[in-house]
Protein backbone atom coordinates (compact mmCIF):
# COMPACT_ATOMS: atom_id res chain seq x y z
CA UNK A 1 0.00 0.00 0.00
CA UNK A 2 2.94 2.48 0.88
CA UNK A 3 3.83 2.06 -3.00
CA UNK A 4 0.67 3.74 -4.27
CA UNK A 5 0.80 7.05 -5.44
CA UNK A 6 -2.10 8.58 -2.84
CA UNK A 7 -2.09 9.78 0.88
CA UNK A 8 -4.06 9.44 4.01
CA UNK A 9 -5.52 12.12 6.44
CA UNK A 10 -6.01 11.21 9.44
CA UNK A 11 -8.63 12.66 12.50
CA UNK A 12 -8.37 12.22 15.80
CA UNK A 13 -10.49 12.98 18.96
CA UNK A 14 -8.85 11.73 22.11
CA UNK A 15 -10.87 11.23 25.10
CA UNK A 16 -14.34 10.92 23.10
CA UNK A 17 -16.30 8.02 22.61
CA UNK A 18 -16.59 6.82 18.76
CA UNK A 19 -20.34 7.91 19.47
CA UNK A 20 -18.78 11.47 20.04
CA UNK A 21 -15.87 11.62 17.75
CA UNK A 22 -17.20 10.27 14.77
CA UNK A 23 -19.50 13.71 14.18
CA UNK A 24 -16.84 15.80 15.29
CA UNK A 25 -14.84 14.09 12.67
CA UNK A 26 -17.43 14.36 9.83
CA UNK A 27 -17.85 17.63 10.53
CA UNK A 28 -14.14 19.08 10.00
CA UNK A 29 -13.59 16.42 7.31
CA UNK A 30 -16.37 17.75 4.91
CA UNK A 31 -15.67 21.25 5.37
CA UNK A 32 -12.06 20.59 4.55
CA UNK A 33 -13.12 18.77 1.69
CA UNK A 34 -15.90 21.33 0.12
CA UNK A 35 -12.35 24.23 1.06
CA UNK A 36 -10.58 21.78 -1.22
CA UNK A 37 -10.74 20.04 -4.67
CA UNK A 38 -11.88 16.65 -3.71
CA UNK A 39 -15.53 16.23 -5.93
CA UNK A 40 -16.62 12.75 -3.72
CA UNK A 41 -16.57 11.24 -0.71
CA UNK A 42 -16.47 7.36 -0.20
CA UNK A 43 -17.29 6.28 3.49
CA UNK A 44 -17.26 2.49 4.75
CA UNK A 45 -20.71 1.07 4.69
CA UNK A 46 -21.97 0.57 8.47
CA UNK A 47 -25.67 0.32 8.52
CA UNK A 48 -26.32 1.87 11.66
CA UNK A 49 -24.28 4.81 11.10
CA UNK A 50 -25.45 6.08 7.59
CA UNK A 51 -28.64 8.13 9.01
CA UNK A 52 -26.23 10.16 11.35
CA UNK A 53 -24.05 10.69 9.00
CA UNK A 54 -26.28 11.89 6.02
CA UNK A 55 -27.42 14.15 8.89
CA UNK A 56 -24.20 15.52 9.71
CA UNK A 57 -22.92 16.25 6.00
CA UNK A 58 -26.06 17.16 4.94
CA UNK A 59 -26.50 19.85 7.39
CA UNK A 60 -22.96 21.11 6.36
CA UNK A 61 -23.92 21.13 2.90
CA UNK A 62 -27.05 22.91 3.16
CA UNK A 63 -24.96 25.66 5.02
CA UNK A 64 -22.06 25.53 2.55
CA UNK A 65 -23.71 25.30 -0.93
CA UNK A 66 -20.66 24.08 -2.05
CA UNK A 67 -20.54 23.20 -6.22
CA UNK A 68 -20.90 19.85 -7.30
CA UNK A 69 -20.28 17.21 -4.23
CA UNK A 70 -21.49 13.88 -3.38
CA UNK A 71 -20.71 11.46 -0.89
CA UNK A 72 -22.06 7.19 -0.83
CA UNK A 73 -21.53 5.02 1.83
CA UNK A 74 -19.78 1.64 0.56
CA UNK A 75 -18.26 -1.74 1.07
CA UNK A 76 -14.64 -1.95 0.58
CA UNK A 77 -15.67 -4.58 -2.13
CA UNK A 78 -17.01 -1.28 -4.01
CA UNK A 79 -14.00 0.68 -3.33
CA UNK A 80 -10.99 -0.72 -2.59
CA UNK A 81 -9.15 1.89 -1.93
CA UNK A 82 -11.07 1.97 2.02
CA UNK A 83 -8.74 -0.78 2.85
CA UNK A 84 -6.08 1.55 2.92
CA UNK A 85 -7.85 3.89 5.28
CA UNK A 86 -8.75 0.47 7.34
CA UNK A 87 -5.10 -0.19 7.52
CA UNK A 88 -3.97 3.43 8.89
CA UNK A 89 -6.96 3.69 10.95
CA UNK A 90 -5.98 0.15 12.47
CA UNK A 91 -2.21 1.50 12.74
CA UNK A 92 -3.18 3.86 14.63
CA UNK A 93 -5.50 1.78 17.40
CA UNK A 94 -2.30 -0.73 17.59
CA UNK A 95 0.76 1.53 17.74
CA UNK A 96 3.75 0.50 17.23
CA UNK A 97 6.09 -0.14 14.76
CA UNK A 98 2.42 -0.80 12.84
CA UNK A 99 2.56 3.67 12.61
CA UNK A 100 6.27 3.81 11.03
CA UNK A 101 5.14 0.78 8.66
CA UNK A 102 2.61 3.46 7.32
CA UNK A 103 3.66 6.54 7.70
CA UNK A 104 4.38 6.97 4.28
CA UNK A 105 0.64 7.01 3.64
CA UNK A 106 -0.09 9.75 6.16
CA UNK A 107 -0.25 13.21 4.60
CA UNK A 108 -2.01 15.12 7.30
CA UNK A 109 -2.99 14.50 11.20
CA UNK A 110 -5.73 16.72 12.26
CA UNK A 111 -6.52 16.58 16.02
CA UNK A 112 -9.67 17.47 17.55
CA UNK A 113 -10.04 17.37 21.79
Amino acid sequence: MCELDLRAAVWIAKGLSDKEARPLCFTSLTAELLNSQVESLYIERDDSLIAADKRIIAGILRKQRPRAFKYSHVTPREQPLLWVSDAVAWSYSNGGDWLRRTAPLIGERVFRL
